[in-house]
């Protein structure tokens, strides 16, 4: 099955465009059963491709819950590879549920993250995984609903790239006049596009970069705890260009919080006019071409909690509206 490594669309997945199989060496390692093959002995260019491979099927890399390609096995990469060798039973007996919930709260989720224990890529969890990948590549259950937009985004997580205004509205402005229109004809609720523009651009900047919160996951855990764990670790997501939390996927139209994952971006960019439209705070709002300081107070607040005025986020909601609906006037 590591003959899937040379598969063109894995190969996708493992390197950006253009760069050289670094990894190969560290492979061959591995298959020849190098056991020292760990979170602190790989190479950073394996890592990486490590990473990217872990951020394809869904799993975080780093502490704090981001998809993060930094070539650092760190505690992050860990916890991600203990979750996947968990859910496709390959787990060692000291990885288990309980230990991937462990105890925590907001604070404390990436301090305690180290109460996971380490472990070790073998030659039978790397084919599961390339196996997983190749699996979901042929049954089109990749994020974004489409292998190269997985790719796009995969690769714009890679270099860091974010999107400005103008390259948000060409990319993605079409469907938020679709989004807006089908909230319209399904609920009869006025949203305009700027307004999901504006979100896009302050969550994400135009790049899908899902979040997994450990306390989510820890307290869903105990609410359910003979729910999957695999979809619970999905709804402690947020996803798509709107980071909406997975717990919410059935609010805004989606089966599971893991088909949250695989929105194609149309559904994505209803799911954030859906999502904006759920409270009578914000409807009257968002049906606005001409919001006040107040207006873009109650969509922060409503879509970032009580704290947006910390980090400001009403202001910079204001700037890209006043951006959007030049760039949509011209």
């Amino acid at each position: 099955m590591l003959n899937l490594v040379q598969d063109p669309q894995i190969q996708q997945v493992l390197l950006p465009a253009g760069a050289a199989p670094s990894w190969q060496d560290d492979l061959n390692k591995l298959i020849a059963g190098d056991t020292t093959l760990n979170r602190r002995s790989a190479g950073e260019d394996s890592i990486r491709a490590f990473q990217r491979l872990l951020i394809f099927l869904g799993y975080s890399t780093s502490s704090t819950g981001s998809f993060g390609i930094d070539g650092d096995f760190g505690r992050g990469t860990n916890r991600g590879l203990a979750q996947f060798m968990f859910d496709h039973d390959l787990a060692p007996s000291n990885i288990t549920r309980k230990t991937l919930t462990y105890d925590c709260n907001w604070q404390t989720a990436r301090k305690l993250i180290k109460s996971i224990p380490d472990v070790q890529l073998n030659v039978e969890v790397l084919e599961a995984m390339l196996k997983a990948a190749k699996t979901a590549i042929d049954t089109n259950k990749v994020n974004c609903g489409s292998f190269d937009e997985a790719i796009f985004q995969l690769n714009a997580l890679d270099s860091r790239q974010h999107l400005n205004c103008r390259a948000i509205n060409e990319r993605y402005g079409a469907f938020a006049v679709k989004a807006a229109k089908a909230v319209k004809e399904t609920r009869n609720i006025t949203i305009h596009p700027e307004w999901i523009l504006s979100i896009i651009r302050q969550e994400t900047a135009g790049v899908v970069r899902p979040r997994f919160e450990q306390h989510w996951l820890t307290k869903l855990a105990k609410k359910s705890p003979q729910a999957n764990l695999a979809e619970l670790r999905f709804r402690a997501m947020s996803f798509g260009l709107g980071q909406i939390m997975g717990f919410n996927f059935n609010r805004v139209g989606a089966d599971s919080a893991e088909d949250l994952y695989t929105f194609p971006m149309e559904k994505q960019i209803i799911s954030i006019a859906r999502f904006l439209t759920l409270s009578s705070r914000t409807r009257p709002v968002v049906s606005k071409m001409n919001p006040t300081a107040d207006d873009f107070k109650a969509v922060a607040r409503y879509y970032n909690g009580p704290g947006f005025a910390a980090h400001h986020y009403d202001e910079s909601l204001a700037r890209w509206f006043r951006e959007f609906k030049l760039l949509r006037a011209s």
